[in-house]
């Protein structure tokens, strides 16, 4: 139950029946929040603010009408017009308790059927297979799972997909690395590894594990295959004890075997999208071997991209690009109705690149997103970790995962929205108190469960839910439920948005709400939740509480990030 989407509803429909030909974009544009300051009641609408750009409409009539309307609903309990153009509501506490009704019988509460079935395809992580993950992959990886996640339970038909680079230049670059560690293990020496290969510990497992297999890598292109393969295996492993799981890993060779850029190419010849040119020199820095040269050309700026893009080189290979077009252009033939992208923020530059691509290949039924993940500094009491997957100084996602756990990670990972930067501390994730939200989070779950605990040791029977009287509840414990009722707009919001961080936001203050209310029977005996003396006030209190339970376990159980009975 969306209070805030139930008001805006019964405002739209008045107003429509009000007002003929209203628009569209008028109409959605009508919106319902809980208003900042409680004196203003528990809901807020900007409708008559909205209507107010209808220069045909009457205003103070359709505000009387409104409100004349609206009064007839038992649902409010008063009502008032703010200017420029708001309408407060004030709600019986009737609804305020049947509200715990629906919480307390319903553990999904808060997800709706947002999306109606439609396929979505998130494409994330997809980090180079050269090594290990290292903490800026780990947010992406996490803010892609969490996305999916909330997908999923409001009603989209989610794909969780890998993009493997297992082509390119540092593909190369790995497999000189590996077979000059082959070579060093054969003849017994140490010859160095120059600068521009990788220096991970990592690699040199991988080149015994190469000399001890049978097979013959007389072939370059068959171990570089069989590296790949390795280094893959050690990132799902990496995925794994994150609690990551895709349905489908796809390669940039599959793109190539498939032949699909021989099929975007006929596509964008047929229309007219590409011409055999010259780009101008890149910008912002000098580069010293530059020289002109002819390559086939995509009219990227035809869309709003800043240059057009190479497809083919002068030499006649293909481009990085093109293969990221030859793999959207899949992507789409499998049926989605939504790509989400989910990259690093370093990739800014090239959302609009393949947005135009896609609209080259006049793919016109397909919702295109990227969502960007800011970088992430790893601190240890407040001092910067520096960490390159180049020259083998960084830290493995397994030894955060030891010595903090996987659910911090994942909770921490969401503590700021995903665009911007992101300082994450070990020592402070460590910490059992406010400072840190997750241990704050699941000491509320373990505070509501010793509760439940407590009423079983003292076997007190309590009445059946309809018969509950809840109307002796505080300003207090009304608040809380009225914070209840925000959980479903979090959700919807989330979802709309891509933006699974309000999840953690909501979280992190219906644990702070839980805390003080818990504090206050501590210091009041008004407000002690266990009271045998009065049994009825002690029910209404116990089911509050386990509806704040509730709605806690499912916001941990969204971002897969396991409820803690007991601390």
């Amino acid at each position: 139950m969306n209070i805030y989407n139930k008001i805006k509803d019964i405002i739209i429909d008045i107003v429509k029946l009000e007002c003929s030909n209203i628009d569209k974009d008028i109409i959605d544009s009508i919106s319902c929040e809980q208003p900042k300051n409680q004196k203003f009641g528990d809901v807020s609408s900007n409708v008559l603010m909205i209507l107010r750009k209808k220069n045909s409409i009457d205003v103070d009539e359709i505000k009387l009408k409104l409100i004349s309307k609206l009064n007839k609903n038992p649902i409010f309990k008063n009502i008032s017009f703010l200017k420029p153009g708001f309408l407060n509501f004030h709600l019986n506490e009737e609804y305020w308790y049947d509200l715990l009704n629906v919480i307390y019988n319903n553990m999904n509460y808060g997800h709706q059927n947002l999306g109606l079935g439609k396929k979505v395809l998130i494409e994330f992580v997809s980090a180079n297979p050269t090594g290990p993950l290292h903490i800026g992959h780990v947010r992406g990886a996490i803010f892609g799972d969490v996305l999916a996640n909330v997908l999923e339970k409001n009603g989209y038909n989610v794909t969780r997909e890998y993009y493997v680079n297992d082509l390119g230049n540092q593909i190369d670059k790995l497999l000189g690395t590996v077979k000059l560690h082959i070579e060093n293990f054969k003849k017994n020496r140490k010859k160095s590894l120059n600068p521009e290969m990788y220096q991970g510990e990592y690699l040199k497992e991988i080149a015994k594990e190469i000399i001890d297999d049978s097979k013959d890598y007389r072939s370059d292109d068959l171990l570089k295959k069989t590296i790949v393969k390795k280094v893959l295996n050690l990132i799902k492993l990496d995925l794994k004890s994150l609690g990551i799981k895709f349905n489908t890993f796809i390669s940039e060779r599959e793109i190539h075997d498939k032949g699909i850029l021989e099929v975007i190419l006929t596509i964008l010849k047929n229309n007219n999208e590409l011409y055999n040119g010259v780009l101008d020199k890149p910008k912002g820095k000098e580069i010293e071997y530059w020289t002109p040269k002819e390559q086939l050309l995509f009219k990227s700026s035809n869309y709003g991209d800043i240059n057009d893009r190479a497809i083919k080189k002068n030499n006649g290979s293909w481009t990085y690009f093109a293969s990221d077009i030859a793999y959207h252009h899949d992507k789409i033939l499998r049926g989605y109705d939504e790509l989400i992208n989910i990259w690093g923020a370093d990739h800014a530059g090239y959302i609009k690149r393949v947005d135009s691509a896609i609209k080259a290949l006049r793919h016109k039924n397909v919702k295109f997103t990227v969502k960007l993940c800011q970088i992430v500094s790893l601190l240890e009491n407040n001092k910067s970790i520096k960490m390159s997957k180049r020259t083998g100084n960084y830290i493995l996602v397994k030894d955060i995962i030891n010595k903090i756990g996987s659910d911090v990670i994942r909770f921490f990972m969401l503590t700021r929205k995903n665009d911007a930067h992101l300082d994450f501390d070990l020592s402070k994730a460590l910490k059992q108190s406010k400072e840190n939200p997750i241990f704050y989070i699941q000491y509320a779950v373990a505070r509501i469960n010793s509760l439940n605990n407590l009423i079983k040791e003292k076997t007190i029977v309590f009445k059946s839910f309809d018969k509950i009287i809840f109307n002796r509840f505080n300003i207090e414990e009304l608040n809380i439920i009225k914070n209840l009722s925000l959980w479903p707009k979090v959700i919807e919001t989330s979802v709309i948005y891509k933006e699974p961080h309000r999840l953690v936001y909501y979280l992190i203050e219906l644990s702070a709400v839980l805390h003080n209310y818990w504090s206050m029977g501590k210091t009041n005996n008004s407000y002690k939740i266990i009271n045998t003396d009065d049994l009825e006030l002690m029910q209404a209190r116990t089911i509050l509480i386990n509806c704040v339970g509730s709605v806690l376990r499912n916001g941990l159980e969204t971002i897969s990030i396991k409820p803690m009975e007991k601390m």
